[in-house]
């Protein structure tokens, strides 16, 4: 009997998945650029989320959400109630660690959702992800130095969108995502996908068929910096990614980043995933778009910085490496069994449009 064409489709989409994550988890820490095959990647703005026209954006931030830092009875200028704060005091003396003042700036964020109202699950749009039921998707990495923190599902039957929220302690680049902030990405996508093929299999009548699973990254690095960055495989198989600089929050403006920051925690999300993706269209608003000063702001140091020694190119042959170059420890076991996929046999209600 001839393999379904859906089926066909998605364990296309798991191996390519899984031979980027696969090939992304044999690397050395480092960061990644546009010379890096089976990837595009795209600058994006931290305050608006705006990027090249050509990148389907299925998340933007939420300028509407209620957790803001005006709807707590938090002070951020008072080192007592806001930990970050309290941190920048204390970077001044002898002995502190600012490259540990990331974990006190993510405590700061955490508090402020906490404080808002609704508390830290407010969104009526967002199934949390339960860290004891799916451990394999929350487990660190030694080698590339991250841990992840939180996630989340949108509770829409019609939108497969994830979030993840991640630490690292190593910052690689302030301008180019890090390996293991799309390892994480592609952790999620990948687990996602194989949990839809067993679910759609089991039940190939009941439910939506969905073609895509967007993942957004919130990234808290060393030195108080935070990374967005979201992205989604393409129908060419080419994992298409956007992603903001590694934004200072130890800075005068700290209170305004923080309120941004807050519209990305329950981000706004577009776009119909049962649906087939577009095919990219190239049309004059890009090529405004890239002609543009916004366009200017977003890249105008990424020449010169991608010609830096620590980027990849064509040349380097990433996909294969000795036994010694890989760490074992830091590859994500399958979540094929059957026992693993009981919790998606029933299709999320619930909406995320406005």
């Amino acid at each position: 009997m001839p393999k379904p064409l859906w089926k066909w489709r998605y364990e296309q989409k798991e191996d390519f998945l899984l031979f980027l994550y696969r090939g992304l988890s044999h690397l050395r820490p480092g960061y990644i650029s546009n010379k890096l095959q089976g990837f595009d990647i795209h600058p994006m703005d931290f305050w608006t989320g705006d990027t090249n026209p050509s990148f389907i954006s299925y998340f933007f931030p939420d300028t509407e959400t209620t957790s803001k830092i005006a709807n707590t009875n938090v002070n951020p200028q008072d080192p007592v109630d806001d930990p970050f704060t309290w941190a920048r005091r204390m970077k001044s003396f002898e002995g502190s660690d600012s490259d540990e003042m990331h974990h006190a700036l993510y405590a700061a964020f955490a508090k402020y959702l906490r404080k808002s109202p609704g508390g830290k699950h407010q969104s009526a749009w967002w199934d949390p992800v339960p860290t004891d039921e799916e451990k394999s998707l929350f487990n660190g990495n030694d080698r590339h130095s991250f841990t992840v923190q939180s996630g989340a599902r949108c509770a829409d039957a019609k939108s497969s969108h994830q979030l993840v929220v991640m630490k690292s302690n190593q910052l690689h680049h302030e301008t180019l995502p890090s390996i293991g902030e799309v390892v994480v990405l592609l952790r999620w996508m990948l687990d996602a996908t194989r949990k839809h093929k067993h679910l759609l299999g089991r039940h190939s009548r009941q439910g939506q068929k969905q073609h895509d699973f967007p993942t957004m990254v919130i990234s808290f690095l060393p030195d108080a910096r935070v990374r967005i960055l979201h992205g989604y495989l393409d129908n060419s198989d080419c994992l298409q990614l956007a992603y903001t600089r590694a934004l200072d929050f130890d800075t005068e403006d700290y209170a305004e980043k923080m309120d941004i920051l807050l519209q990305w925690a329950w981000p706004e999300v577009q776009g119909d995933t049962t649906k087939p993706i577009p095919l990219p269209l190239v049309d004059e608003e890009e090529d405004e778009w890239m002609k543009s000063g916004k366009m200017e702001l977003l890249s105008a140091e990424y020449s010169d910085e991608e010609s830096d020694s620590g980027l990849l190119s064509d040349s380097d042959d990433i996909w294969t490496s000795t036994e010694d170059d890989y760490d074992s420890s830091s590859d994500w076991e399958s979540v094929t069994d059957a026992n693993e996929v009981d919790a998606c046999d029933q299709v999320p209600i619930g909406g995320c449009g406005r």
